[in-house]
């Protein structure tokens, strides 16, 4: 009989929580290790829709990239968002389990599963020279760098990526023509890695919540810059987790989340 802990055990040979940056919150959210697991809802966000869903489909546990909890909570209530989903999940007895900077971080982890969506070779992290500003402070060191198989002009390069992770809103600054072979990412939210990118020799710089300034850095430096959207570099989570779970426990049943991007 599957529990709750033994799902977590799995979860966090993969992504340990000490890869958690310090502001971070991983781990179990809501729930009881002892719990017993035959379903598992696996999603990016734990919101009011992904939470019906997993309801719907009788799920003991949600698996999720972002922490349902982020800052201290003051109260429960029905009348507040967070508050209502933490009721909904208690009063249906199912679990929330986050991994979110440690997946990032992460061997095989979020960052690697970009990588791959986008058929990257040699892929290899930031050097700790790269990772710094241009004062040379250290920079968070989460993203990873890697070369296309071909090289190919940016403008196409902004096609492929559009098609390989199913962009609703993609934008890109940099020059049409330019030849791309070394690509930088990093999934997520990834703006202050424009210098950390630029170090590494990367062509183009591929992250999500791109500012206006952050590109005007980008453009500054010559480097080539693709703001994918968050949705779209972390959704790979879903798909990743479900085989991940599927081929380490044969008797769960791990349904994956049909969400889809707010932004069209």
């Amino acid at each position: 009989m599957l529990k709750v802990r033994d799902i977590i055990k799995e979860l966090e040979r993969l992504a340990p929580p000490s890869l958690a940056e310090p502001w971070d919150n991983v781990g179990l959210m809501v729930g009881d290790p002892e719990q017993r697991v035959t379903t598992v809802f696996v999603c990016l966000d734990v919101t009011s829709e992904n939470v019906r869903e997993a309801i719907d489909c009788g799920a003991d546990l949600i698996l999720s990239h972002h922490p349902l909890i982020f800052s201290p909570l003051k109260r429960v209530v029905e009348q507040d968002i967070t508050g209502k989903i933490v009721r909904d999940l208690i009063r249906n007895e199912i679990s929330v389990y986050s991994a979110h900077t440690n997946l990032d971080h992460a061997d095989g982890g979020m960052n690697d599963i970009l990588a791959k969506r986008l058929g990257l070779g040699a892929v290899r992290r930031f050097t700790q020279d790269e990772a710094t500003d241009s004062t040379g402070k250290p920079l968070d060191n989460i993203g990873r760098v890697g070369d296309l198989a071909m090289p190919m002009r940016m403008e196409d390069f902004v096609e492929f990526v559009e098609h390989a992770l199913s962009c609703r809103n993609i934008r890109w600054a940099g020059k049409p023509d330019d030849a791309i072979h070394t690509v930088a990412l990093c999934s997520g939210a990834g703006g202050d890695g424009i210098y950390t990118a630029f170090h590494a020799g990367a062509d183009v710089y591929l992250t999500a919540d791109i500012k206006h300034h952050e590109a005007q850095l980008a453009t500054e430096l010559g480097l080539n810059l693709v703001d994918a959207g968050h949705f779209e570099t972390e959704n790979t989570i879903c798909s990743f987790m479900t085989e991940f779970l599927e081929s380490r426990f044969a008797e769960l049943n791990v349904i994956p989340s049909t969400a889809q991007s707010y932004f069209q």
